[in-house]
């Protein structure tokens, strides 16, 4: 089950979930509590996605220690911005998986800036990258089950280059590239790549990959 919660402090050009960027989380969170426990015979896992979760610690923590109490896996897709959010629930025993969102290379505070829409870009990517040390100590010391690194590919958005930058990096973690859906975001100026284009710029990573398209799902390149 994947849960929203809604508020970013991200605004990224291509986000499918920009309806809720500027609302606030309701306080009753009984709603989704029900949820949860009615189907939790159904279900091996809870995913709290956003907008950006980590906006709510006081919630992901109820709402994770409730999924571990009835015997759920608890995982979360975030920009990478409040590391030490992450560090608290990893400290808790409240994640099993940790999905990072790389938006941009790392190296180019401007256009990681220009992409998220938000200033201070390189006080974000200096939290990023303390993020990413998160997850590979934790994923390194069995405190999590699952780390992986993503990124959103859209045509003309990042050159071959960036792609490969971006990708090796991180050489030693698990990283998705994923294809871009132009159908579920308000900007139009994007066009999607092809699932064929997107293998080739994975091949040209020369290491292990996964990439996700509408064409064939989840593949894993080599």
């Amino acid at each position: 089950m994947v849960v929203f919660l809604r508020g970013c402090n991200f605004k990224c050009t291509y986000c499918q979930n920009y309806r809720i960027w500027g609302a606030s989380q309701p306080n009753n969170s009984n709603a989704l509590l029900r949820e949860i426990k009615r189907n939790k015979d159904y279900i091996s896992a809870i995913v709290f996605s956003g907008g950006e979760p980590t906006l709510h610690l006081n919630l992901l923590q109820f709402l994770a220690q409730t999924a571990k109490k009835e015997g759920l896996l608890v995982g979360m897709e975030t920009n990478g911005s409040f590391p030490e959010v992450l560090t608290t629930l990893i400290a808790d025993q409240l994640l099993d998986g940790l999905f990072v969102d790389i938006k941009a290379p790392l190296s180019n505070p401007q256009k990681y800036a220009q992409i998220v829409g938000a200033g201070k870009a390189n006080t974000c990517i200096i939290k990023i990258k303390r993020t990413v040390d998160i997850g590979r100590e934790a994923l390194a010391a069995h405190k999590l089950q699952e780390f992986e690194l993503r990124t959103t590919l859209f045509k003309g958005l990042f050159s071959p280059d960036e792609v490969i930058e971006m990708v090796n990096t991180f050489k030693t973690i698990p990283y998705a590239l994923q294809q871009g859906r132009t159908e579920m975001f308000a900007q139009t100026d994007l066009t999607m790549l092809t699932r064929d284009e997107i293998a080739k710029l994975a091949v040209q990573c020369r290491r292990p990959l996964r990439i996700r398209t509408l064409e064939k799902g989840d593949e894993g390149i080599a």
